[in-house]
């Protein structure tokens, strides 16, 4: 850095010389001031890369520790950075490229399946067509949208008289009515209640929706529709209940949801969506309920059932599993793990060392997917990696327990994990590789529920609960099979209508998948 002369310098006599001078300290100030200038736009700088990398850390939009996180605390080093930052590249290449190109790996033409309502005929004008010899027809397709087209079913059905009036006229039944003496077929029932549960359009915008493509059913008359539709349902909901229990691996989970209070006009209360995944026959079950209380999974899960139960900490899944000796219950890390992302949104940094652990975890269970290990495969590499992660963790966790106060966010996290130590470790035991580190699955099948009620806001009446919790258990079922939910509500509910005590088996979402591959939706 420059210096100007001290306070005991001798300055020279002649005027050329002291003005020489003068100049170089001129300049020399002028360097100083500019080095200054640099200095104070580098620590703005600097406070704002800091700023921005707070945001980033304790964000509310995110809880995983991201890349530059890891570089800034030494959880990874310039290589397993620049390893992470080119997966991410990668699967976001593979994401686009999926959107643009089918599963055959060509580009998506247009879908066949659309009818072609307007033909529009272009031709060259008469004098550059004079002495030419037609081809053929070059036709090219475009999509284009009109407003929704409702159509009339007519049956005719011939009438037939005894020459001699020995009876009445004779006349063919009607085919069985998915509503008794209503007006509607399956495919306006399956459009009704795909847009409630699926596109979560409440009845009164499906009302002015379908006006505007000149049909107007009311919305209490929709209502109506959708009790006697769930009514048919019922028998498939109970079906998918023992596929659920068959598989012996259970997620469950509950979530809140608005109910209109009977007694208090205007009022409204909280009721429950209990949910139960099997990941292994994929088919998940709703169950509606008033309480949340230890009676509902009671009434899913027979005093005989054996299987595997991965739930929170919520007390009550532990009262079931004491209570049926044949449960194993499993924990999950994602409910552990946010009381230590709460504790570092706190600025209680020695989270970090814990989250750095518990990802290193989800790291296993990423090697292992990408591995393409079978279950059992997938046990004994879990069995191996994971106890040094572990034995790392409940040392931690008992020296928070210890030293940080109970009412912490880290005091709250330690006593969470440690009292269910031994359900959070029970996955990476031999045997158990079928079972998730998480309950991440079960919780984004929850997720519709949570956007539809954003639009309908609440159930009508505590006896309207169970119709909701049949079709959402149908149509989840569905989406996880990947399975057109409007085509499969088109195929069941006349066979539902017409069927018999023999002929009401075969009717699953899965039964319909293995027939009709065509309308898988992925």
């Amino acid at each position: 850095m420059l210096t100007l002369p001290t306070h005991g310098t001798c300055f020279p006599e002649d005027l050329p010389s002291l003005q020489s001078l003068v100049r170089e300290q001129q300049s020399c100030i002028r360097a100083l001031r500019e080095e200054l200038r640099i200095e104070k736009l580098g620590r703005e700088r600097a406070e704002l890369k800091v700023k921005d990398l707070l945001r980033r850390i304790f964000g509310p939009k995110s809880e995983k520790l991201n890349a530059l996180q890891g570089l800034l605390f030494g959880a990874a080093s310039a290589a397993e950075q620049a390893a992470g930052v080119a997966r991410e590249a990668l699967k976001r290449s593979r994401a686009a490229l999926k959107r643009v190109y089918s599963s055959t790996g060509t580009r998506r033409t247009s879908p066949e399946n659309l009818p072609v309502l307007e033909t529009v005929r272009i031709d060259l004008p008469e004098e550059q067509k004079a002495g030419l010899v037609w081809m053929r027809d070059e036709i090219s397709y475009e999509q284009d949208y009109q407003p929704s087209q409702f159509f009339r079913r007519a049956y005719v059905r011939s009438v037939y008289a005894h020459p001699k009036r020995l009876h009445g006229p004779v006349i063919a039944p009607l085919p069985a009515r998915v509503i008794p003496q209503s007006k509607v077929g399956p495919g306006f029932l399956a459009h009704m209640l795909v847009s409630k549960y699926v596109d979560h359009v409440p009845y009164y915008r499906q009302q002015r929706i379908d006006q505007r493509g000149g049909l107007w059913i009311c919305d209490k008359a929709r209502v109506r529709y959708t009790e006697q539709c769930a009514l048919l349902l019922l028998t498939i909901y109970h079906q998918l209940i023992d596929r659920l229990l068959s598989g012996g691996y259970v997620s469950a989970d509950e979530t809140t949801v608005k109910l209109l209070d009977p007694d208090r006009r205007h009022k409204a209360q909280d009721a429950w969506l209990w949910t139960y995944l099997g990941p292994t026959v994929e088919t998940i079950v709703f169950q509606f309920s008033l309480t949340r209380g230890a009676e509902n999974p009671q009434a899913v899960f027979p005093k005989h059932w054996r299987g595997a139960l991965q739930a929170d900490g919520y007390r009550v899944y532990t009262s079931v599993a004491q209570s049926r000796p044949g449960i194993v219950l499993f924990g999950c890390w994602t409910h552990a793990r946010r009381g230590i992302v709460e504790a570092l949104k706190s600025g209680e940094q020695k989270a970090l060392l814990l989250l750095r652990e518990i990802n290193e975890l989800y790291a296993i269970e990423t090697e292992a997917k990408e591995r393409g290990y079978t279950p059992a495969q997938r046990s004994y590499y879990r069995y191996g990696k994971c106890r040094p992660v572990f034995k790392r963790l409940k040392a931690r966790f008992e020296e928070l327990k210890r030293t940080e106060l109970p009412s912490s966010h880290l005091g709250e996290a330690a006593k969470y994990v440690l009292n269910r130590w031994s359900q959070l470790v029970r996955y990476a035991k031999p045997g158990y590789g079928h079972i998730n580190i998480d309950q991440n699955p079960v919780e984004s099948q929850i997720r519709p529920t949570k956007i539809g009620a954003k639009n309908w806001m609440h159930i009508g009446h505590p006896k309207a609960g169970w119709r909701s919790a049949v079709i959402y258990s149908i149509v989840g079922t569905c989406r996880l099979l990947e399975v057109d939910p409007f085509a499969y509500l088109r195929w069941v509910l006349p066979r539902l209508a017409a069927a018999t005590t023999q002929t009401v088996s075969g009717l699953l979402p899965h039964d319909y998948a293995r027939l009709h591959p065509q309308h898988n939706t992925s």
